[in-house]
């Protein structure tokens, strides 16, 4: 009585298995690699939805304030901020749209502060105006994704929402 199977019904050969490793290991790599990027767009994502909701919200303080966006004395607007220097709502207690303006800035930059990561080399927020439009554009920035994969986050890499509206 023959003991042994026909050559063709074997099993598999160690080659084999190996190559189904190979296969395997490559596509749970991908799958990682998935879930490292999906994590990545997602916090982009938070960060470009605050960006919108705050720009949003600071042009709705605005149109409550038309004092505040437009002085009757004809000096610039109160809502102007490049950026640089945190407005100070002190500096204009006895004026009241000045007041409520600065206060709208301030309370505005700190809920962008703690809601994105701060962008990189770039002020997280500016509100400029067209004279000759009477439009307000209002710029928030964040520090986005590593677009050029060099692990460094430079100002290259940060994210800007920006919009016009006329108060």
């Amino acid at each position: 009585m023959n003991r042994h199977a026909p050559r063709g019904q074997r099993g598999i050969s160690l080659i084999e298995v190996m190559v189904a490793i190979v296969v395997f290991g490559v596509g749970m790599l991908g799958l990682a690699l998935l879930q490292t990027k999906g994590a990545q767009f997602t916090k982009e994502s938070g960060s470009r939805t605050n960006a919108i909701i705050q720009a949003r919200s600071l042009a709705d303080a605005m149109r409550a304030n038309p004092l505040g966006v437009d002085p009757a004395d004809g000096s610039s607007s109160y809502y102007l901020y490049d950026g640089s220097v945190a407005p100070d709502p002190a500096a204009c207690a006895s004026n009241a749209p000045c007041f409520r303006a600065k206060t709208d800035l301030k309370e505005w930059l700190d809920r962008i502060g703690t809601g994105t990561i701060g962008a990189v080399g770039a002020p997280a927020a500016r509100v400029s105006r067209d004279a000759t439009l009477g439009t307000f554009t209002v710029t928030v920035s964040w520090n986005g994704l590593d677009l050029n994969g060099d692990k460094q986050l430079t100002a290259a890499d940060n994210g800007t929402y920006s919009f016009s509206f006329l108060p």
